[in-house]
């Protein structure tokens, strides 16, 4: 039989480590060390203490900056994450010195310093530019949808808001007849009626929310070339109600812009709408003011992609003398070299063979095809599908209205679709 080690890992360890040893040289978390180490100033932070007589030890600023700074590279927000992470992974054992502050510690830290953190950003980005690691050559901007912990559900107009809480309320009140009507009888079920008395509370508590909410809340209006009302949301109203290619979110947009040199993070930001065209501007705006305002002065290029072209952002870019590329929409479509190209061309086909749209230029299915129950509030399709009902609170130009909608799983593979509505 061989002779082997131990295979045991129910037991405790000792790593007889230094600190340094662990962080490494010429490391990220060693740049972080050296960085909150005296190199910046920290003084804003820890005059928010106030326990210079009385109550216990408070945590360094510079040891939780550290902690984190580090997750965040690491793409860890949570501050529950963060602090198993100081008990158990080394790196955050080592950057924390052996410390394991809790939750609503780190938590507390990061809401209550938040305009310090955004100025210690600038400080950084300071650091990076004397160290000759900006080049301030190329700048490129770019920016993701992020979902955010408000529901999309409580989003829409202050009208489709307030129709919600009155549908609440109508619901609250039919609950509350058949209630009643149940305790005339001589049957009961105390089961349901408590579910019935559960669900009443929480329709009228969240029309009283939504009502509260309308009270409080202008409308919000949109940063687009034509001024309306956007959707607020009634959880989080700096949030915004967005599609991208991962479906319909409520979050943010969040933008970010970078140099070329060693792809030093310039400016970031999460703004409260989706649109890439009116996020460029303030963009260059943060650029400016972290850097300097006459960064783009001596020729710096600005690049983005088509998502940010639009002939305002152009006028802007032009009567700022901004040295900036941003393709419009239609530019692989001109360029031969692109359009004709072999890759184009496939890619152009395989497009066309995933569109289930076969139109001719054939004529719409006119509206009398649509079999409508006005009584029942249903639809059947000319292909023969049901449709959604959206709702009877629509208001046109010639008076109010139903909607429906066909589902897309119906709608994909419908031989009609080039022909509907």
């Amino acid at each position: 039989m061989a002779n082997l080690l131990t295979d045991d890992i129910h037991q405790t360890f000792f790593i007889s480590e230094h600190y340094l040893d662990i962080l490494g040289d010429n490391t990220y978390e060693y740049c972080l060390y050296k960085l909150f180490s005296g190199k910046i100033d920290l003084c804003e932070f820890e005059a928010k203490l106030k326990n210079y007589r009385t109550g216990r030890k408070a945590f360094p600023p510079a040891l939780l900056l550290r902690v984190i700074f580090y997750a965040y590279y690491r793409g860890i927000t949570s501050s529950r994450v963060i602090e198993q992470l100081c008990k158990t992974d080394l790196k955050f054992i080592a950057l924390a010195a052996g410390k394991t502050p809790h939750f609503t510690t780190i938590a507390d830290f990061v809401s209550g310093h938040c305009e310090a953190i955004k100025k210690l950003f600038q400080k950084v980005l300071m650091i990076c530019d004397e160290s000759n690691l900006i080049g301030r050559e190329h700048f490129a901007i770019d920016g993701c949808k992020i979902p955010g912990d408000a529901s999309k559900e409580w989003s829409g107009t202050h009208k489709e808001l307030q129709h919600k809480a009155d549908k609440m309320k109508a619901n609250a009140k039919r609950i509350v007849e058949k209630h009643q009507s149940h305790d005339s009888s001589q049957s009961h079920n105390n089961d349901n009626q408590q579910r019935e008395l559960q669900t009443i509370d929480t329709l009228l508590k969240n029309a009283d929310k939504i009502e509260a909410f309308l009270k409080d809340n202008e409308k919000r209006i949109g940063v687009g070339l034509r001024k309306k009302e956007v959707k607020s949301n009634v959880t989080d109203n700096e949030s915004t109600k967005t599609t991208g290619s991962k479906g319909t979110i409520q979050g943010w947009g969040c933008q970010g812009a970078a140099d070329e040199k060693y792809q030093v993070v310039v400016g970031a930001e999460a703004m409260g709408f989706g649109s890439d065209q009116a996020a460029l501007k303030p963009m260059i705006e943060i650029i400016r003011e972290n850097l300097s305002q006459d960064v783009f002065e001596s020729g710096v290029l600005l690049t983005a992609d088509t998502g940010y072209s639009s002939v305002i952002n152009s006028d802007y870019l032009y009567s700022e003398g901004i040295n900036a590329v941003v393709p419009d929409t239609e530019f692989r479509v001109r360029d031969k070299k692109i359009s004709q190209s072999e890759k184009y061309q496939t890619h152009k086909k395989n497009r066309q063979k995933l569109r289930k749209d076969k139109g001719d230029g054939r004529t719409a299915i006119p509206a009398t095809e649509f079999h409508v129950d006005f009584e029942s509030k249903t639809c059947i399709c000319p292909n023969g599908k049901k449709m959604m009902f959206q709702g009877d609170h629509f208001s046109g130009t010639r008076g109010a209205y139903i909607r429906f909608k066909g589902k897309l799983t119906d709608c994909r593979d419908c031989p009609r679709q080039s022909q509907c509505m």
